[in-house]
């Protein structure tokens, strides 16, 4: 009776045993599966700080630009000086011009597609942020330029799509610098690139390139600040996420 009573507690205790090391091992695997997704560097409290042709910020290896037939490129873009600015450019390894770019001085902005630069007559209004979207589509040669959610142009282009594995930069290259020209300093957010051409939320991260820590390098300290006011900032970070998850 006793041997019995005492199988009966040992199994009990050593199913318990087994329960609670396997909860811990659970936990401890959904920990390593959500971190990365909660935290994923993402750079939701800081933005890119850029001052004529000083400083830029420049895509890494890890993040390497793929053929794409259709493509959706996101920036927010804060003119903070009038002047001459660029805000990004990506370039293959034999070009001097941009494949793809985007610019602007007091009088329009600039598209560059495959080294080609397109104007638009649209100035964006000194230190106000603005969401600018270039979106090229190969299938139906059509290239546009949206700015804070409103199709502002959009031009026929019947080309190849863009070459890959090229560089890509935020900010002025020292080779674009023009003589005579007066720089502008502009502050950049969010830059993110998809692979479709569907609208997406305000703080939901590129699926080709992100605003992700991991992907971006800095020439100096000075291009990159942080700022809790900032749309996404890490204050909503953890709703963000999880709601950026569940769509």
């Amino acid at each position: 009776m006793l041997f019995k009573s005492f199988r009966r507690m040992y199994g009990f205790k050593g199913q318990w045993r087994w329960k609670h090391h396997f909860l811990q091992v659970t936990c401890l695997l959904l920990l390593a599966a959500v971190l990365p997704t909660a935290l994923s560097y993402f750079l939701g409290d800081t933005k890119a700080v850029l001052n004529g042709c000083e400083d830029h910020w420049t895509l890494q290896d890890r993040a390497a630009m793929p053929l794409l037939f259709q493509m959706t490129v996101c920036v927010d873009i804060r003119v903070v000086v009038p002047g001459a600015w660029v805000a990004f450019s990506y370039s293959s390894v034999h070009a001097p011009k941009p494949e793809l770019g985007l610019e602007g001085d007091n009088n329009a902005l600039y598209g560059w597609l495959l080294r080609v630069r397109h104007r638009f007559p649209l100035r964006l209004s000194p230190t106000h942020w603005h969401r600018v979207c270039l979106r090229r589509d190969v299938l139906h040669n059509s290239f546009s330029l949206e700015v804070d959610g409103q199709m502002v142009a959009e031009r026929t282009v019947i080309a190849q799509a863009i070459p890959p594995s090229g560089s890509l930069w935020l900010g002025c290259r020292p080779r674009d610098r023009s003589s005579g020209a007066k720089l502008g300093q502009v502050e950049l957010y969010l830059f993110r690139m998809w692979a479709d051409l569907g609208d997406h939320g305000l703080c939901e991260d590129g699926t080709v390139i992100g605003w992700d820590a991991r992907y971006w390098g800095v020439t100096s300290p000075n291009a990159r600040h942080r700022d809790p006011y900032l749309l996404c900032g890490e204050k909503d970070m953890h709703k963000l996420v999880f709601t950026s998850n569940a769509t």
